[in-house]
C-alpha cells in the first residue's frame, strides 16, 4: 500500500511534535539536577580533641522545601521578619545597588586593641573579616544573594529567595572561622559530602 504524501506530512509533524516535548522535558530534568547539585555544608571541628566534630551535608532543594511548612512570630513562607529593626532612613536596597556599582575596593578598616575588621567588595562579594586575639572570621556574600535576600518587604529578609540564588551558583565559602579551639567551615558547592 503506497504512502500517502499526507500521511508522511502528519508523521512528520508528529515526530516534530515529540521530540519538542522529548526537548523541553530533558531540559527541565536538567534544570532539576542542577537545581538539585547544590549542598549547604556545616563543618565544625574542635581542635582541642576533647570535643566534637560536627559534619552537615543538606541539598539546597529540600532546605527551599522545607522552608514554607515552618511558620512562626518572626518567620514564615520563607522570610524573616526584622521588627525591631530600624534603618533610621536608610534604603538597603538602594545601599546594596550603590555597591555592586561600586569598583572593588577596602570601604572599612579599623585597626584596634581589641581586634581588626576590614569590609570590602571584591568580585562581586561583600566580604567581612574580623580579627580578634587569635580568632579569625571571614564572611563571603555574594551580592546576588544579598539581592535576593532583600527581596521582600520593609525590614523582612527573604531567605527563600536568597537559597534559590545560592542553589544557582558554586559560591564556595560563605563562613569561615578559626580560633584557638574550634574551626567551623560553611560553604556551599556540587558535592554531596565534604
Amino acid at each position: 500500500m503506497p504512502v500517502t504524501e499526507g500521511q508522511i506530512m502528519n508523521h512528520s509533524k508528529q515526530l516534530k511534535h515529540r521530540l519538542f516535548i522529548g526537548l523541553m522535558v530533558s531540559i527541565l530534568a536538567i534544570g532539576v539536577a542542577a537545581a538539585n547539585d547544590s549542598w549547604l555544608h556545616v563543618r565544625v571541628d574542635e581542635n582541642n580533641g576533647g570535643g566534637e566534630d560536627v559534619r552537615i551535608n543538606i541539598p539546597l532543594a529540600l532546605i527551599e522545601s522545607i522552608l514554607p511548612a515552618i511558620n512562626s512570630d518572626e518567620f514564615s513562607g520563607g522570610i524573616i521578619r526584622l521588627d525591631d529593626f530600624e534603618a533610621e532612613g536608610i534604603d538597603l536596597r538602594e545601599l546594596v545597588s550603590a555597591l555592586r556599582d561600586a569598583p572593588d575596593a577596602n570601604f572599612v578598616t579599623v585597626n584596634g586593641d581589641d581586634g581588626d575588621v576590614r569590609v570590602m567588595k571584591e568580585n562581586g562579594y561583600i566580604k567581612i573579616h574580623a580579627d580578634d586575639d587569635g580568632d579569625k572570621v571571614r564572611v563571603s556574600l555574594p551580592l546576588d544573594i544579598v539581592d535576593a535576600m532583600l527581596e521582600g518587604g520593609d525590614n523582612e529578609l527573604n531567605i527563600l529567595a536568597a537559597l534559590k540564588a545560592l542553589s544557582r551558583g558554586n559560591h564556595g565559602d560563605l563562613v569561615t572561622v578559626e580560633s584557638d579551639d574550634t574551626s567551623v567551615r560553611v560553604w556551599v558547592d556540587s558535592n554531596a559530602d565534604q
